[in-house]
């Protein structure tokens, strides 16, 4: 995942140094995570989404395994990205929405997370909203993602069935928050994409899609998304 012309040396540093400028905005135990594996990049593609982000924010990542491009790359081949676009759980940093922001055309992204470390974006077509979207809310959008939302993954369900838009989310192990036992992440898996082959029949989207990014990213989660 990262780019082999980085050094494990450059990484501990540029990464500190990262944490030393944004102090406030990591708890300790997170700072204390951040660094230690610091270098997880190194050996592997499939690494925690903080980690990665601080990586993408660096320029550590290498552009032909970077799963963020890949995510958009998967977005455009399937819907039109001009649009605008919300993306539900997008981390402390978003990562994936100025990538989106970037290659639109026209159209908006707008990323809710509670975590943001900024609201402020130099990008004119991606606002940074503060807070936790609720599954009950009325966007004006015409599209939800969501990339490795954990417990947003439901909400983002929900979402796109109450206001009729198309959505695309990228599954993850499922027990980042909700403290389920490893032997349970499947069953978390098979119950969302039942929830999204539900919600797709009974909101009219057409029909539930899935695929993998395995072999190229080492991501074994597969990607959900209605077609219609």
């Amino acid at each position: 995942m990262i780019r082999e012309d980085i050094t494990t040396v450059r990484i501990f540093y540029q990464i500190d140094k990262f944490l030393r400028e944004h102090a406030k905005d990591y708890t300790l135990e997170e700072k204390e995570f951040i660094l230690k594996n610091c270098a997880w990049g190194q050996k592997s593609s499939l690494v925690p989404d903080m980690l990665r982000q601080i990586y993408d924010e660096l320029g550590f990542l290498d552009s032909e395994r970077n799963i963020y491009d890949g995510f958009v790359d998967l977005l455009e081949e399937n819907f039109d990205i001009d649009r605008n676009i919300v993306e539900i759980g997008g981390g402390k940093i978003p990562s994936l929405a100025k990538k989106i922001a970037l290659r639109q055309m026209h159209g908006t992204i707008t990323v809710y997370d509670d975590k943001l470390i900024t609201t402020d974006s130099n990008l004119p077509n991606l606002s940074l909203k503060k807070r936790r979207l609720q599954a009950d809310e009325l966007l004006n959008a015409d599209m939800i993602i969501g990339f490795m939302p954990c417990d947003g993954t439901q909400t983002a369900i929900d979402l796109a069935k109450r206001n009729r838009i198309d959505f695309m989310i990228a599954l993850c192990e499922g027990s980042c928050q909700n403290e389920m036992p490893a032997f349970m992440n499947d069953d978390w898996e098979n119950s969302m994409i039942y929830e999204a082959r539900k919600a797709v029949r009974d909101g009219h989207l057409g029909e539930l899609k899935k695929v993998k990014m395995a072999k190229k990213y080492q991501n074994p989660y597969p990607v959900i998304y209605n077609q219609r």
